[in-house]
């Protein structure tokens, strides 16, 4: 795209949020690839495709409702307590990414199939600015992905709207199922925010049924390991925190960290919906 100062108008490589002439920022990497008309009308194909679908099958009302559900939806990450306590101590502690955790000597890389691919594949969804990205999970319920961390945080819209898109499903899962070695990623399984309900119910639409209920939607949404992907370009500040949900930790210690956090969250105005 071109730097949308009319007074430069250079070209803005992909993965620069600014220019690299005269400095005007040209909006986030992954907003911008996300909102390329290629991407766009390929997300729209797949959009009608499932509504159609949904109507053969007598479930064109619950396809309306799911859409209308997905647009009130939120950025969920979930993390350990540890984590999260990190996060809420101060106002100058931010959330940043795996590679610059590992960068800054604070973390190691785990033995396993995920963190040995991890880099090919951010590189592939997000060339050149993948250590920026941060991520997470679009939730309806303000539940999150259990495996990554007993707890939640729900971000508020204002924090993250403008700097982030949703993705079809786990990256790392989608690369593996549907981009053969070498090739280029498909287009319309990513969308910019205010289009998450497009893409959610694309991907949903062949759950649904005349008897699907409102009451589904959430677990329809973010089922186990099967979720919409939420990626954020940039760090996460304990402000940009709307709520916490988890349950209650049976140890001892754990409670206590808990209890620490809930204090810090509600002196900057944050929810905490602990069952």
């Amino acid at each position: 795209m071109n730097c949308p100062n009319d007074e430069c108008s250079a070209e803005v490589p992909p993965h620069k949020r600014n220019c690299v002439v005269c400095g005007a920022d040209a909006g986030c990497p992954n907003v911008r690839a996300a909102s390329e008309f290629v991407e766009v009308r390929a997300l729209a194909l797949r959009f009608e495709q499932a509504r159609n679908n949904a109507k053969s099958v007598g479930a064109e009302q619950v396809f309306s409702e799911f859409c209308y559900a997905v647009r009130s939806s939120k950025a969920v990450v979930s993390l350990p307590l540890s984590r999260i306590n990190e996060l809420v101590s101060s106002d100058n502690s931010l959330y940043g990414t795996f590679y610059q955790g590992v960068e800054a000597d604070s973390r190691l890389p785990e033995i396993n199939e995920w963190d040995s691919i991890r880099q090919s594949v951010d590189a592939l969804v997000f060339p050149h600015y993948f250590k920026e990205i941060r991520f997470g999970a679009l939730t309806i319920d303000g539940l999150g992905v259990a495996k990554y961390g007993g707890h939640s945080i729900v971000l508020r819209d204002v924090a993250i709207r403008d700097r982030t898109s949703v993705f079809e499903e786990n990256t790392i899962e989608f690369v593996k199922k549907h981009v053969p070695k070498g090739c280029a990623l498909p287009a319309g399984y990513r969308a910019v925010w205010d289009a998450r309900d497009r893409l959610a119910a694309a991907k949903v639409a062949p759950e649904f049924c005349s008897s699907t209920k409102k009451e589904d939607f959430p677990s329809l949404l973010l089922d186990g390991d099967d979720f919409v992907e939420v990626h954020i370009f940039g760090p996460i500040h304990r402000r940009a925190i709307e709520k916490l949900t988890g349950k209650r930790p049976k140890q001892r210690n754990d409670r206590v960290l808990l209890k620490s956090i809930e204090r810090k969250l509600k002196e900057v105005g944050a929810q905490v919906k602990i069952k």
